[in-house]
């Protein structure tokens, strides 16, 4: 259609030669002077030049020609010059058209249009007006349709005449009703009044033409492409745009980064592209794009670029990708494998830091992300011109790729060179990456969190890895060298407000196989091979790691306690206080299991624990150990050939705060009576203080944990006890009440010893409560106890009432009567004062033990281990004056013992009486051996036990005797039942 522009609808003449100058022509032809053109369109109209010749035309014979040869028409008288011009005619302003002439009129691009009315000044600046505005109107506007004050000329009161152009739009070719004739024939008017003016040659003209076919066809031809280019021109192209974005579809099978570039990296893109017209909704956009995509077949691209923005960040720069020239068959269904290298450049760092950001917070809910691509396209030979696409999509939060977990596979940490300590770590880890892509060697920097979350953090390494090869689903292992130079001193000092370090959190999250977090950032001290770019983008974020530490259960290998010592509280302290606790001492032994990830040498100084006591599972104690306790560290070889680290402290006077006392009077309980080794478990938490090549520096929160075995005491084999009376000395007595103070011996079985302040158990005979024993300040070793104090509370009265003194003179008779006796010892209440729910505890515990030896100060029986007591050392009659004297014992060291009444009967062979002594004359006996007064024996003369007595004249006579004494010591006043049986009497004149 190019040519069609400068085609000439008509030649100038019918001949092949042009009319020359003189001749005359018709007032209503065109005239060819050009020079003072200013019509709006005339750039717009079709060229018709006089200089073409006529058989160019491409019809052969022209149009005129045929006209001529079907009505040969003589050519008008012409006008004479005073003869007015009618008024639509056409004008040049060059000069002035002599009427009559006949030559044909030619079109040219120069030639204006004008009008003999009045107004048509006025209308031909509007004219100009819009000709200025034609060049910044775009090609195809969304209506092509003729101005509004082109409209207003064709009304009614103003007749548009055949030859006007009404805009660019108009077609070159009038309809046949404007009566426009080729040649030299004048156009007729549709006007009547213009008709009236025709001559009457003119009408009869009219009336003889015939139809002339070729031109009609000829014409209608031209109209139907003059249309389709219209349309092919302006309404295919957005129809076809609209099709090729709906309808293009291309599918990724494979996208991975190929390699760094010095501005950024260079992706590997492979896909299938095809054509889908089933994705366009619009019935006649998919048909033409349908019929323009097959005809064209095939589209290349020239080379793109593709810009990434992001609208709710300030619309920034993310980056550029720069596409290669690419070749498509875009027919529909007609699939294309791509396969191309483009190289992608980050935009804006500072905004991909910001979103960077906010991904990492969770505060990245959404994501709107516009794309922009320069495309020059070309189908063949044929330029498409260049295509911008734009498009837009919002990425939700849940397409978001989550943080990496990590998890550590290997750990090995080993010293330095000058002093320093390396750590070689491998990690793996599922990369939530769409492509294929391979890191090249970076440098990061290591930090961990501080004390409070909005605290910088603290860098505690550099550390670099290798390259890395990362495959989208597949598990990702990550090798990295870090280096500690120093230990910063933020890093182990102790937080305000809390009792730990930053440190001490790490190593406790750690130890106990929580969840750890440290944060890696980009090193600003980049390797050799690393881009600047990445640099820049990795250092300016900071990336938390997190991971799961392992949890090193068996830590503690083996935790002994030597040499244990308890004490028990201060009974004047307050209830529930420090001072209230018992304490425990003793030598501890542990072996800690060394990780095998620790290859370097370490040594611990001092120790402090926070340890929970268990007992079958249940916790039964807390043992605070809270000030530092001095230690020795050494490396060992365990038994299976590991490393071990043997720590000794020892361990002096730490609290033991009892939480449940009834579990713990049953671990007492199995100390004393059972035949199995109690096992208890302790749970600790430790601080320490490691000295490594680094420094020292304090360790807090160490879990550890152990089983501690104590040995049980003696079973139920008591006697072991072996306690003996070595004194009684009386103190304070009332009636009913004396208050004794003895020295004891007994032996310890156990490996443990105990510190007491004070301690009271009650004494019960057949259960009844008839006194108290009460220790205060005594050291209990293992072994051989010697002269220990304990202080013997007689009050029947006061513990029981009546039955109280009932059981108490029958503790008492059979004691001193030489049977076997037991009393059980109880604890109560305010065994241990300061511990009270610990004493109703131990209530339970009801130890029945024989009464003590006392030993005879002065008895020959005291020491041959004869057990039973011997008040009464010898005896001897006196026929003559039928008296009887007896040698007493007494077990009091410094007073004596008032004997007020004594009431006994003498028997031979148990049942035999031999007399009777009733004797009212109280006498002392003295502490030691001594001699009572002769008491007078009421002898029973007739009986077999005289008999027995007489025979037995300078010998010994073995008797019973059955008695009830009053005694008074001191206050305390009692009439005690004595049953002796086999006692040696000798028998005297």
């Amino acid at each position: 259609m190019a040519d069609e522009a400068t085609r000439p609808l008509l030649p100038a003449q019918f001949g092949s030669e042009r009319a020359s100058d003189d001749q005359p022509r018709p007032s209503h032809q065109l005239t060819t002077d050009s020079s003072h053109s200013s019509h709006p369109f005339e750039d717009k109209l079709p060229v018709c030049t006089t200089e073409q010749k006529p058989g160019s035309y491409s019809g052969g014979a022209t149009m005129a020609d045929v006209a001529n040869q079907s009505s040969p028409i003589e050519p008008p008288e012409r006008p004479s010059v005073d003869q007015p011009r009618e008024s639509y005619q056409l004008s040049s302003e060059s000069s002035n058209l002599s009427p009559g002439e006949d030559d044909m009129t030619v079109y040219s691009n120069e030639q204006r249009l004008s009008r003999s009315f009045s107004g048509g000044v006025q209308d031909n600046h509007i004219l100009q007006a819009v000709a200025a505005d034609e060049p910044s109107r775009p090609l195809l506007d969304g209506q092509s349709s003729p101005p509004e004050w082109f409209s207003k000329r064709t009304s009614v009161d103003w007749p548009r005449r055949s030859y006007e152009l009404s805009s660019e739009s108009t077609p070159l070719l009038h309809r046949r009703e404007d009566g426009l004739i080729y040649g030299t024939e004048r156009g007729l008017s549709r006007s009547s009044s213009f008709s009236s003016r025709n001559s009457p040659e003119d009408r009869v003209i009219k009336k003889r033409s015939r139809v002339p076919w070729p031109t009609v066809i000829s014409l209608a031809l031209l109209t139907l492409s003059v249309l389709a280019i219209l349309v092919l021109a302006f309404a295919a192209p957005a129809a076809v745009k609209e099709y090729a974005q709906q309808a293009a579809v291309f599918k990724p099978t494979a996208v991975s980064i190929d390699s760094t570039t010095p501005a950024g990296i260079r992706a590997r893109v492979q896909g299938d592209f095809v054509m889908d017209s089933g994705r366009v909704k619009n019935k006649s956009v998919r048909g033409i794009g349908r019929l323009a995509t097959w005809i064209a077949r095939e589209v290349e691209t020239g080379p793109s670029n593709v810009e990434v923005y992001l609208p709710e960040y300030g619309n920034i720069l993310v980056g550029n990708a720069a596409l290669p020239s690419i070749k498509v068959n875009i027919r529909n269904g007609r699939h294309t494998n791509v396969d191309f290298l483009t190289d992608l450049e980050a935009g804006d760092i500072r905004g991909i830091h910001a979103i960077a950001i906010d991904w990492i917070e969770g505060r990245l809910g959404r994501l709107s992300v516009k794309g922009k691509a320069t495309m020059n396209l070309k189908s063949g030979l044929i330029a498409l011109g260049t295509q911008v696409l734009t498009d837009s999509i919002i990425i939700e939060e849940h397409d978001f790729p989550a943080l990496p977990t990590v998890d550590i596979l290997k750990l090995k940490v080993h010293d330095a060179n000058s002093g320093a300590m390396a750590v070689d770590v491998l990690v793996s880890s599922l990369i939530d990456s769409p492509v294929a892509l391979t890191i090249p060697a970076l440098g990061f920097d290591i930090l961990v969190p501080n004390c409070s979350p909005g605290d910088p953090y603290i860098l505690v390494a550099d550390a670099r890895t290798s390259a890395i090869d990362i495959h989208p689903g597949q598990v990702t292992a990550v090798g990295v060298e870090g280096l500690i130079q120093r230990l910063p001193d933020e890093l182990t000092s102790t937080c305000p407000g809390r009792e730990g370090s930053p440190l001490d959190f790490l190593v406790s999250s750690f130890m106990q196989g929580l969840e750890t977090i440290i944060y890696v950032r980009g090193s600003d001290a980049p390797l050799p091979n690393t881009p600047a770019w990445i640099v820049d983008l990795l250092h300016s974020v900071t990336v938390p790691l997190p991971f799961t530490g392992h949890a090193l259960d068996n830590l503690v290998k083996n935790f002994t306690m030597s040499d244990a010592h308890f004490s028990l509280p201060n009974p004047f302290a307050e209830p529930d206080s420090p001072e209230s606790q018992p304490t425990v001492s003793a030598l501890v032994k542990v072996l800690v299991a060394l990780p095998q990830e620790m290859n370097f040498q370490v040594d611990v100084p001092q120790v402090r624990a926070l340890a929970d006591v268990y007992y079958k599972e249940e916790k039964f104690g807390v043992l605070n150990i809270s000030h530092w306790q001095d230690a020795n560290s050494t490396m060992v070889d365990d038994q299976d050939g590991s490393s071990a680290l043997l720590v000794e402290f020892e361990l002096k006077d730490a609290p033991l705060q009892v939480t449940d006392d009834g579990l713990l009077a049953e671990v007492i309980r199995e100390m004393l009576f059972g035949s199995e080794t109690v096992v208890l478990r302790v749970a600790a938490t430790v601080d320490t203080k490691v000295s490594t090549g680094l420094g020292r520096f304090t360790v807090r929160g160490i879990p550890a944990e152990g089983k501690v075995p104590v040995k049980t005491s003696i079973g139920n084999s008591l006697d072991q006890i072996n306690p003996r009376i070595v004194s009684l000395q009386l103190r304070n007595t009332t009636e009913s009440s004396m208050v004794v103070s003895t020295q004891a011996n007994f032996t310890n079985p156990t490996n443990y010893s105990a510190t007491i302040p004070f301690v009271d158990f009650l004494i019960l005979y057949n259960g009844t409560a008839v006194a108290h024993i009460t220790a205060q300040n005594i050291y209990v070793r293992p072994g051989n106890n010697s002269y220990v104090p304990i202080d013997f509370f007689w009050c029947p009265l006061d513990a029981a009432g009546v039955d109280g003194v009932e059981a108490g003179r029958a503790l008492l008779s059979s004691y001193i009567s030489g049977l076997n006796t037991t009393i059980t010892v109880k604890s109560h209440r305010n065994t241990v004062p300061s511990l009270p729910d610990l004493g109703e505890a131990l209530a339970v515990l009801n130890v029945t033990v024989p009464v003590p030896h006392i030993s005879m100060p002065g008895s020959p029986g005291s020491d041959d281990g004869d057990k039973k007591p011997h008040f009464i050392q010898d005896a001897t009659f006196y026929l003559w004056s039928s008296t009887a004297e007896f040698t007493l014992s007494s077990p009091l060291t410094e007073n004596n013992i008032l004997i007020t009444s004594i009431d006994a009967m003498a028997f031979y062979e148990k049942n035999e009486p031999i007399g009777r002594i009733n004797n009212r004359n109280p006498f002392e006996v003295p502490p030691g051996i001594s001699t009572s007064p002769r008491l007078p024996v009421d002898l029973d003369m007739g009986g077999v036990g005289y008999d027995a007595l007489r025979k037995a004249l300078g010998q010994s006579l073995e008797m019973d005797a059955i008695a009830k004494v009053g005694v008074l010591i001191g206050n305390y006043m009692d009439v005690i039942s004595y049953h002796g049986k086999g006692i040696a009497a000798k028998v005297r004149f």
